[in-house]
């Protein structure tokens, strides 16, 4: 076309070089990897490591046989697959084959993914250690501080259909609908038989639908009884270990997933998975282990609500552990035009309560640990505001057997409000990656708890080290593991 200046060209476009043109020095792989490649640092990590003392197996090559693999190469394939979002060994295999940075990183290996998956199957407990060894590498690197830890859990989806989850209550509702339809078929034979002049009935039809029953009855019957054997109220015939929990989208068969994360970084100090489908029981043990695991004799700690639970204030606080935790406590519900338990004063000396019209409140009994006190009934009996605090005959306040660990943590709370807004800034954030980046809000690819826990330690070791390349940077990182 004519240009401005009355001169002819031609628009095109940028063009690559031919296919068929040589090269008398091609590139390298080494050329094609920037240095501050993600894969020269996972090289240079898993280099420092001792898979022996990590309990990696085939660690030591035998002197006889075919060689294997080297399960460094392996590690570093997983390490790499879980940072970018490639978990299935199918997938891993292909990016063997067709990813430059993988043919890096493996030196050119293609393993299939027989030996991949196997490779992860066959070292659930190193995957673990593993995990616990880069926290240690992040404490020395100066990434963890250990001054706050905030702890929560968020359920994990289980490879397996909720359809193949049994519950006991449920087997016995489904039984006594089986004996229903039993006994109506039942009833059908004794009608036809009473009345022979009426309407004729597929007798062979209705005895198979009979032996049908019996079948499916027998079955439920045989589930119960082994449930009933193991201790268990709920079980899937997939995955054993996984428990039918409540989450945000609905009941799922799930894991509980606890996590202890610095505040300095959002690092996770120490991961669990558990089988608990709520928080009450996770204070302490997570409390202690992100302590042992930062190797303090002190440790300040916050989770939320559902974390409420008097005997593990008191155990935090014997183990020298300042827990935040907002109070959640339940209580026989009364009629709110009632006088509440707060309205009873308590009397530590004589270990008794003193009601709103000046009486007192005796200990009655104890029931495992916790203290229940009553009045005399002559005096609710001549009191003027009976009407106010009960409908019995006299009135009973139950007080926990760790009621002095609420208080404490009550008067903590309200002297720090703002620390559940430093815990959502904190733990929040470590999850919302596993879910959305990490796991893209799929499920679990192992079974039963082993699988489960060496599938998670992998998903952490990688998110620990996607921060700490964002806070250090890849040529610091490097410089530090050399």
């Amino acid at each position: 076309r004519i240009g401005r200046y009355g001169a002819f060209c031609v628009m095109g476009y940028i063009q690559g070089e031919s296919r068929s043109q040589t090269s008398m020095f091609p590139a390298s792989l080494d050329e094609l990897i920037p240095e501050d490649h993600l894969v020269r640092v996972i090289d240079l990590y898993v280099s420092k490591l001792d898979l022996v003392l990590l309990g990696f197996d085939k660690a030591q090559p035998k002197a006889t046989g075919r060689p294997s693999y080297d399960p460094a190469d392996q590690l570093k394939l997983y390490l790499y697959g879980y940072f970018q979002r490639i978990r299935s060994s199918r997938r891993l295999e292909a990016e063997c084959q067709r990813n430059i940075e993988v043919m890096w990183l493996i030196n050119r290996l293609k393993p299939d993914f027989k030996t991949i998956a196997d490779f992860r199957k066959d070292n659930k407990p190193a995957f673990v250690a593993t995990c616990s060894a880069f926290v240690r590498f992040c404490r020395t690197a100066g990434l963890i501080a250990g001054e706050l830890v905030a702890i929560d859990g968020s359920k994990f989806q289980a490879a397996t259909s909720a359809r193949r989850h049994l519950h006991l209550k449920q087997l016995k509702r489904e039984e006594e609908k089986l004996d229903k339809r039993i006994a109506r078929y039942l009833a059908e034979l004794d009608e036809a038989d009473k009345d022979q002049a009426g309407e004729v009935i597929n007798r062979g039809a209705i005895k198979t639908a009979l032996a049908q029953l019996e079948v499916r009855k027998q079955d439920n019957q045989s589930c119960q009884v082994l449930m009933n054997t193991l201790g268990v109220e709920q079980f899937n015939t997939h995955e054993s270990d996984a428990r039918m929990m409540h989450t945000p989208t609905g009941s799922r068969v799930a894991y509980n997933v606890q996590t202890a994360v610095d505040a300095e970084h959002c690092l996770i100090l120490h991961h669990e998975v558990t089988q608990d489908s709520d928080d009450r029981k996770q204070l302490e043990p997570m409390a202690k282990a992100a302590q042992a695991q930062l190797e303090q004799e002190t440790l300040v700690v916050t989770a939320d609500a559902g974390y409420s639970n008097g005997k593990h204030f008191q155990a935090c606080e014997d183990a020298s552990i300042t827990a935040y935790v907002p109070l959640q406590r339940s209580f026989n519900p009364i009629d709110q035009a009632f006088y509440a338990r707060h309205d009873f004063a308590y009397d530590a000396e004589q270990d008794r309560y003193e009601c709103p019209a000046g009486k007192w409140l005796t200990l009655k009994q104890l029931n495992e640990g916790d203290r229940i006190y009553q009045s005399a009934i002559s005096d609710c009996a001549i009191c003027p505001l009976k009407q106010k605090c009960t409908k019995a005959k006299r009135r009973y306040l139950m007080r926990n057997a760790h009621e002095e660990a609420f208080e404490r943590m009550s008067k903590r709370m309200q002297a720090h409000p703002k620390m559940m807004v430093r815990r959502r800034s904190i733990v929040e954030h470590p999850f919302g990656n596993l879910k959305q980046w990490l796991f893209g809000n799929a499920r679990f690819l192992l079974r039963q708890l082993a699988g489960v826990k060496a599938e998670m330690a992998i998903a952490v070791t990688a998110y620990n080290l996607k921060r700490a390349i964002s806070v250090l940077g890849v040529r610091r990182m490097m410089d530090m593991m050399v």
